[in-house]
């Protein structure tokens, strides 16, 4: 439910930035092309081969071949062997099929087309030999051709002399994807009521029977990698009648065929580069060992399910508001085990569906979403400048001068809104009222307890607190407003402008400095707890003494002392007096504004890491 929430949320705010139209114009582009990817196979078809041979090689070396399958090759070193080029006499194929004959195998499957006469003799004598093993299986071809009647199916075979001497012919039809590789297989073609060589084969040469009901007409070849696949020996060794391949070869079904590279009888598979008579025993093994699988890639619900899929991983992961990582590992996670169920069931799902609708609605959503905080945060920007200056006029921004006093004070913050506090009145126009404070941390909470300690000043005045009093009166509003969730620590000065005697209260504040008449600086001390730590406060007891004329008192807040670029070795404080101590002595106001603009920190050209604030009062 929260979900849905925060999409109607995200919408509603969309509309209030853009124009309902261009929202409902996005929305429909957006469903336009989910559409389109699952109504167009083609869209993906890339994307899908590839994941499709990638889980292929890896499931291959895990799966083990059936061990009555052996593949016999006309190589390279036995067409150097024989020192004769391909195609070989016809009594040498003869010759090749008669020890074959010897090993007592269950069939020979003879995948080489004899479509044209060789000699007379050499006919008469393949044809004899296919006639008296009784166990060979000859192969056809099967393609079909686009013509201007539409699509025709082309039949090579071989010649009438072998066909009727052999036991059986079966059709070999690899089914070439439209990225040029051989992914399939046809098992049997109704048009022709024709049966492949793999239909055949396991037909007249296994028990295996029962795996031929119900097939479909094509099926993915699924090669079978394991201990080194269905093992392959060369002509050679037969021609050469080595003893171990008697028993090798007994009771097996081999494949005859050329995988020499020079004839290019070769195939681009999910398994790389693979010969055809390789492919056709690989056919032969994917019935024998029950591995007929399926393909839905152009299945419209398979389509529409991935795809739906997709979208709802995105949606529901990013509306939850997850961050990216997560979102791509279970996205990942899913991918990979969608991937590893396909190939375990071989029932090839389109996956890539489910890849571009998870990267357009993530894509769509991420961007709904940047932009929707793009507003948010203009707005915020925008609130936080009003807000900074409402914080401003909180402050005092001209010289106070009354009597013989005049007291200056300026804040620079380190964000749009800071923590730190000044303040200075006229009271029954006679005392002088100074204070300083400094909330913990900057930004909003920190100005919100300014702002509460200004409120609370301003009230204690109306009441004529004393100033016990009215820090009591700060420590308390604090305490209640904030829950110990932020502190504040603050000096209060109060000036007697007639007898010019001062009492100085601190409450866990940097002790101000005292500049003399004869240009000494000295730091004034008192002791007291922050601000809002208890609910009920007792006030130390103050500084007193007489404010002689031409002193001068500065009050500061930390983030002067803690932002100094001093060694581990040095004292902040001090090096902070020793600044002081060569700045030039000016009138408050300016004063003021010379220790701020020269401090040490800004040297560094880094951001400010805190609220600096200098407060001085002087008596002429």
């Amino acid at each position: 439910m929260n979900k849905i929430k925060n999409t109607r949320a995200l919408f509603l705010r969309l509309v209030q930035v853009f124009s309902r139209r261009l929202i409902y114009f996005c929305i429909i582009l957006f469903i336009f092309l989910l559409l389109g990817i699952i109504a167009f196979p083609s869209t993906t078809a890339s994307l899908d081969y590839s994941l499709y041979d990638l889980k292929h090689r890896f499931a291959a070396p895990l799966r083990a071949p059936d061990k009555s399958l052996v593949v016999v090759g006309i190589d390279m070193q036995s067409l150097a062997g024989s020192n004769k080029r391909w195609p070989w006499p016809r009594e040498d194929v003869a010759a090749v099929l008669q020890l074959l004959g010897k090993l007592k195998p269950k069939g020979i499957i003879v995948d080489i087309l004899f479509q044209s006469n060789d000699t007379e003799s050499g006919d008469t004598t393949l044809a004899s030999a296919v006639k008296e093993l009784g166990n060979v299986l000859l192969i056809s071809i099967l393609e079909e051709k686009q013509n201007a009647q539409g699509l025709s199916l082309a039949r090579y075979a071989s010649l009438e002399l072998f066909r009727k001497n052999a036991l059986t012919e079966g059709f070999v039809w690899g089914v070439i994807d439209s990225d040029g590789r051989l992914r399939s297989f046809r098992i049997h073609d109704e048009r022709l009521n024709a049966k492949s060589a793999a239909l055949q084969s396991i037909t007249h040469f296994s028990s295996a029977t029962h795996l031929l009901s119900d097939l479909p007409d094509v099926a993915p070849v699924v090669f079978a990698r394991k201990n080194g696949g269905i093992p392959v020996i060369s002509v050679q060794s037969v021609l050469d009648n080595r003893s171990e391949l008697k028993d090798f070869c007994r009771d097996k079904i081999l494949v005859l065929g050329v995988n020499a590279q020079a004839v290019h009888d070769y195939h681009n598979t999910p398994l790389g580069i693979i010969s055809g008579a390789e492919i056709l025993a690989a056919s032969i093994d994917t019935i024998l060992s029950d591995r007929i699988g399926q393909f839905y890639f152009l299945s419209l619900p398979a389509r529409a399910g991935s795809a739906a899929l997709g979208f709802f991983l995105s949606w529901a992961m990013l509306m939850a508001n997850f961050a990216l990582l997560p979102v791509l590992s279970a996205f990942a996670a899913v991918l990979v085990c969608l991937l590893l169920f396909s190939e375990l069931l071989l029932m090839h799902f389109p996956v890539a569906p489910l890849v571009f609708a998870w990267a357009i609605t993530s894509f769509t959503l991420a961007k709904a979403k940047y932009f929707d905080n793009l507003f948010s945060l203009q707005a915020m920007r925008h609130e936080s400048e009003t807000a900074s200056l409402v914080q401003e006029q909180l402050l005092p921004s001209e010289e106070l001068r009354f009597s013989e006093y005049g007291v200056y004070g300026i804040s620079r913050s380190a964000s749009a809104l800071g923590g730190d506090y000044f303040d200075y009145f006229v009271i029954k126009d006679r005392y002088l009222l100074v204070i300083i404070g400094d909330a913990t941390g900057h930004g909003v909470p920190a100005a919100l307890a300014m702002a509460i300690g200004k409120a609370t000043v301003l009230m204690g005045i109306e009441k004529n607190l004393l100033p016990a009093e009215l820090i009591e009166a700060m420590n308390k509003i604090l305490f209640k407003a904030l829950r110990r969730k932020l502190m504040m620590t603050a000096a209060l000065l109060w000036i007697d402008t007639d007898t010019h005697e001062f009492e100085y209260r601190n409450c866990g504040h940097p002790y101000p400095y005292r500049y003399a008449v004869d240009g000494t600086i000295g730091q004034m001390s008192a002791s007291g707890l922050f601000l809002g730590t208890k609910a009920s406060y007792s006030s130390s007891q103050p500084l007193k003494g007489i404010m002689n004329p031409g002193e001068k008192i500065l009050f500061y807040s930390d983030g002067l002392i803690e932002s100094l670029p001093v060694e581990n070795s040095e004292d902040a404080y001090v090096a902070f007096n020793d600044y002081l101590g060569a700045r030039p002595r000016l009138p408050a106001k300016e004063a003021c504004r010379d220790i701020i603009d020269n401090h040490p920190f800004f040297k560094l050209k880094k951001p400010q890491p805190d609220d600096f604030t200098v407060l001085m009062i002087e008596r002429s």
